[in-house]
C-alpha cells in the first residue's frame, strides 16, 4: 500500500478547508502516478481523460469525482478497499462548500486562493504597506478602506465585503477558542497608522484594536518606518502560509493593485520567506511597535 494515502485524522486544520483537501488529494494522485512511472499523457491515453484535466486535478484546481478517482486508483494499483474508501472520503470532504461561499460574488478571483487556504495554515506571516491587514480590521475601518479604493461600489456591496472580512476573523477566533489558532505575525508600514483612512476616530479605534490584539498575544505586530526597509525592500502586500503538512506545500500570496500571484513553487516561497525574515530583523520589535502604536493613537 502506498504510504501517501492516509485517514483524514492526520490532516489537522486542513480538514475544515475543502480547497486544501483538493490540493492534498491531487498531490496524492500525482505521487501515485509518478510511483508507477507514468506521464500525464500516458494516463490520459489509458483512461480517456484530457491532459489538462489530469493536471488540474493533480494541482488541486479541479475536484475529482468518485468514478474518476476509482479509475485513477485502479491504474495506480491501489486496490485494497480500505485505502480506496479513505481516498474517496477525502474527496467527499473536499467537495464541501467553502465558508465564504455566501460572499462568492464579492470575491475577486485572484483573492480566492488566499481565502480558501489561510484558515488551514499553521503559521501566517504578512507584510502590508498600505492598510491594516484584513484579519485585524474593525468593521468601520474596513468599510472606509473599501469606499476609498472603490468609490463607485454600491453601498450594499461595500457591506458584503465588510461581512466577509468579519467572517474571516470569526474563523480565526473560533480556532483560538479551541486553542488551535495559527501563529500570526504582521509587519505593517508605519504610514498605515497615520493616513490610511481620513476619519481620525476610525483610525484611532483601529489602532486600539491592533494594540489590544497584540497585547493579548493573538498577533506579533512589527511597525516599519521607511528608512528601516532599505535592507529588506518589499513593495507589495505579501502573505506567507505554512501548513505543516507534507502533502500541502507552503504558499505565498503577493497582491498588486488589480491582480495577485499565488505561488507554491518551493524556490519562490523560500525567497519571500527569506525577505520576510530579514525584514523582521530590520524594523521595530513587537514591544517597540506596541509602544509606538500607543504614541500614535494618543496623537490622533
Amino acid at each position: 500500500m502506498p504510504q501517501n494515502i492516509f485517514p483524514l485524522a492526520g490532516m489537522g486544520r486542513a480538514l475544515g478547508h475543502p480547497s486544501a483537501l483538493k490540493i492534498i488529494a491531487g498531490g496524492k494522485l500525482r505521487q501515485l502516478r509518478e510511483a508507477c512511472a507514468l506521464t500525464p499523457k500516458q494516463v490520459a491515453g489509458r483512461l480517456g481523460f484530457s491532459i489538462p484535466k489530469i493536471n488540474k486535478i493533480e494541482h488541486g484546481n479541479l475536484g475529482c469525482n468518485p468514478d474518476d478517482a476509482r479509475a485513477f486508483l485502479a491504474l495506480y494499483r491501489v486496490h485494497e478497499p480500505r485505502h480506496v474508501e479513505q481516498f474517496l472520503e477525502l474527496l467527499e470532504q473536499s467537495q464541501r462548500p467553502e465558508y465564504w461561499k455566501p460572499w462568492r460574488t464579492t470575491v475577486k478571483d485572484f483573492f480566492a486562493p488566499l481565502l480558501a487556504l489561510e484558515g488551514a495554515a499553521q503559521r501566517i506571516r504578512i507584510y502590508e504597506p498600505f492598510y491594516v491587514p484584513g484579519l485585524l480590521q474593525t468593521a468601520d475601518y474596513a468599510a472606509a478602506v473599501i469606499r476609498a479604493e472603490w468609490p463607485d461600489r454600491p453601498e450594499g456591496e461595500v457591506q458584503k465585503t465588510v461581512e466577509l472580512r468579519m467572517a474571516r476573523q470569526a474563523q480565526f477566533a473560533a480556532q483560538r477558542e479551541l486553542g488551535d489558532a495559527p501563529d500570526l505575525w504582521m509587519a505593517v508600514h508605519e504610514g498605515v497608522f497615520a493616513h490610511s483612512v481620513e476619519d481620525r476616530e476610525v483610525l484611532r479605534a483601529q489602532i486600539e484594536r491592533v494594540i489590544e490584539r497584540a497585547e493579548r498575544g493573538e498577533v506579533a505586530i512589527q511597525v516599519a518606518a521607511p528608512q528601516m526597509m532599505v535592507k529588506a525592500p518589499l513593495a507589495s502586500n505579501v502573505t506567507y502560509l505554512r501548513f505543516g503538512l507534507a502533502d500541502l506545500p507552503d504558499a505565498v500570496y503577493v497582491e498588486q493593485l488589480a491582480s495577485a500571484d499565488f505561488h507554491q513553487d518551493p524556490e519562490q516561497v523560500e525567497e519571500y520567506l527569506v525577505r520576510l525574515d530579514r525584514l523582521a530583523t530590520q524594523i521595530r520589535t513587537p514591544d517597540e511597535s506596541v509602544a509606538w502604536l500607543k504614541q500614535q493613537r494618543d496623537r490622533l
